[in-house]
């Protein structure tokens, strides 16, 4: 009997964030093994050698239960990620004062 590896990484884009609130972006490659794969991060000027990343690795959390990693179909819906996460906030003012008549 042969047995399947179920491959539904590769080809995705990721970003991963990083302990000091930045994250880096990048794409899985390919599969590398059971549980394996080959991920490419984007850099600056030049390509990164590709790293081995394990999927308990991907499925990392903060101690508050946040993902690190997030995976999109295309870079289109992860630059919209990037956009929003990036995007300065709308402050928000609350009246502390009673409306008079």
């Amino acid at each position: 009997m042969s047995k399947t590896v179920l491959d539904n990484l590769t080809g995705m884009y990721f970003t991963l964030d990083a302990p000091d609130g930045s994250y880096g972006t990048g794409q899985v490659i390919r599969l590398a093994a059971e549980g394996v794969y080959f991920v490419r991060f984007d850099g600056n000027e030049v390509t990164l050698p590709m790293e081995l990343v394990t999927v308990g690795e991907m499925l990392e959390t903060t101690e508050e239960e946040y993902k690190l990693w997030r995976f999109f179909d295309t870079i289109e819906e992860r630059d919209k990620w990037i956009e929003w996460l990036d995007a300065p906030s709308k402050p928000r003012v609350v009246s502390l004062v009673k409306p008079t008549k």
